[in-house]
């Protein structure tokens, strides 16, 4: 158990509202890799989170707006006293290989019916229907089979209202159940197009798994060299060269869209244009 003062400061830019921690979290926690999860008191208010790698060995605590009216943090500089320790497990494990549910709908049933959903009912996704929708996305074809994805599931409401406060096409994302970062790894797939490619792919499968298990989704794309990605990154603590190429929310829906015809001869060209 760590104990240090420290101070409750928000950015600038209003992005995220923080504490800077004084030491290697890393070193002292003795935790080498992955993520840090950690647990405390900020004063007398009980927290469980995570950390937030700076760059450099800094790391950051961020606090959500339920963990900042707790403390009765307002606008300013807030010294608070701190203490730490680390996690033994991660808050939400990876899933482990389970049977997957089956679909009710067949393939071109989903891929017509299917549409955006941005409306969410406050209710969590069972292990094996999310277990049977991140499958569907590990089934996606890649080039040359190198399979570079990967899946970044978040339940945390805390890191969901970082994501969603920042980018006005994702809001929807603080009332799903979950949001699926989708990533490509390029150590694995050195070419960025076929990267981008391979994660579409793996996100439309994911879409329309989703979607014939009776749960919503949306796709909201990450625009390359956008703040957005920045903060996905910066928040997500991802790995270098490990690239955010889409987020999806993903929940039961709350609003029923219904499906269009969208047969358009001028779009089918046959031979030659």
């Amino acid at each position: 158990m760590q104990t240090f003062e420290a101070e409750i400061t928000k950015e600038e830019n209003g992005r995220l509202t923080f504490l800077e921690i004084p030491f290697d979290a890393r070193e002292v926690f003795s935790i080498p890799k992955g993520t840090i999860y950690v647990k405390g008191r900020i004063n007398e208010v009980e927290y469980r989170s995570k950390l937030l790698s700076r760059g450099n060995d800094v790391y950051i605590l961020v606090l959500n707006k339920e963990l900042q009216k707790q403390v009765g943090f307002q606008s300013g500089p807030m010294p608070v006293k701190v203490t730490m320790s680390a996690e033994k497990e991660e808050i939400n494990g990876p899933l482990k290989e389970m049977e997957t549910a089956a679909s009710g709908i067949d393939v071109i049933t989903a891929i017509r019916e299917r549409r955006s959903i941005r409306k969410f009912q406050p209710r969590p996704v069972d292990e094996t229907i999310l277990y049977t929708v991140l499958s569907a996305g590990l089934q996606a074809p890649t080039a040359k089979n190198k399979r570079p994805y990967h899946f970044i599931v978040i339940r945390e409401k805390e890191t969901l209202e970082i994501l969603a406060s920042q980018n006005h096409y994702a809001v929807m994302l603080r009332d799903a159940a979950c949001g699926i970062v989708v990533c490509g790894d390029r150590n694995i797939e050195g070419n960025k197009e076929f990267l981008y490619e391979d994660c579409a792919a793996a996100t439309q499968n994911i879409l329309l798994g989703a979607h014939g298990l009776g749960l919503g989704a949306v796709w909201c794309g990450v625009v390359q060299n956008s703040d957005w990605k920045k903060l996905i990154i910066d928040t997500l603590n991802l790995p270098l060269k490990i690239e955010p190429v889409s987020v999806i929310a993903l929940g039961y829906p709350d609003e029923c869209r219904q499906a269009e015809e969208r047969w358009d001869s001028g779009k089918v060209h046959f031979d030659r244009w």
